[in-house]
């Protein structure tokens, strides 16, 4: 008689895996996961008491892949921290499927609450940020959350497939924002104004100081 293979929870959870990475999180049902396994449906209730419960451990799996994926990939040359938001642009153009689920459904927090989220893996990225901002302490999480949201734009724009960039322009207009955050830094109060301190107004609007 062939040797029973008995579904580990890690079995169960490299599955939902596959299936999330190739069709996206709606795709995921106890059914797909026992046509994946060729098992029966029983092993994943033993496993897991609810659906919740799969998808709970299933969210930190691939969590877990997004932040090694941004850590890992680096090279020579261009400032880590940089590389950090090329390689998130980067993840949601290879992995548009699990960038959706990790960043494109309702959560309802804050960005400072999101950002924060991240635990030890944004202790990693703030030590790169440090590196190449010598920013302080207090300032580092402001400026990595604006740095974010920026980052973010781009990386939805390419999973939703809206636009393509190339890997230049990605590199090119994270710098434009990194050197602009790093300008508003040094002047806080700056005013949306143009040379000269004047701009031409449209009909009907005030002009404030």
């Amino acid at each position: 008689m062939p040797t029973k293979i008995r579904i580990s929870k890690d079995m169960i959870l490299d599955a939902a895996f596959e299936i999330v990475r190739q069709d996206g999180i709606e795709k995921l049902s106890n059914r797909e996961l026992a046509k994946k396994l060729k098992c029966s449906i029983r092993p994943i209730y033993y496993q897991f008491e609810n659906v919740e419960e799969m998808q709970k451990e299933l969210y930190v799996k691939i969590e877990k892949y997004f932040y090694k994926f941004l850590l890992d990939n680096m090279v020579e040359g261009i400032p880590q921290y940089k590389q950090v938001g090329i390689n998130y642009i980067r993840f949601a153009k290879k992995e548009k499927k699990l960038f959706q689920t990790l960043f494109m459904s309702e959560m309802d927090l804050t960005p400072d609450a999101f950002v924060s989220k991240a635990g030890d893996d944004y202790k990693e990225i703030e030590k790169l940020i440090k590196i190449s901002t010598n920013l302080k302490e207090d300032d580092i999480k402001d400026f990595h959350t604006k740095m974010w949201i920026f980052c973010h734009g781009m990386a939805t724009l390419v999973a939703s497939n809206t636009v393509n960039l190339t890997d230049e322009q990605i590199q090119q207009l994270l710098s434009y924002e990194f050197q602009a955050l790093m300008l508003l830094e040094e002047n806080p109060n700056n005013k949306w104004v143009l040379p000269k301190g004047d701009y031409k107004m449209e009909k009907g609007e005030k002009k404030n100081d």
